[in-house]
């Protein structure tokens, strides 16, 4: 569980951090939002 966590981590981190921080300029819920949608 830890290993798959941190894999995903990192993705998700890389994701958040080019593509989602370009495509939501404005996050009203940031995490939460994210989170929801991913799952």
């Amino acid at each position: 569980m830890a290993i798959s966590f941190n894999k995903r981590n990192k993705i998700v981190k890389d994701l958040f951090s080019n593509k989602y921080r370009k495509r939501i300029v404005k996050p009203k819920k940031g995490k939460g939002s994210f989170k929801r949608k991913k799952t």
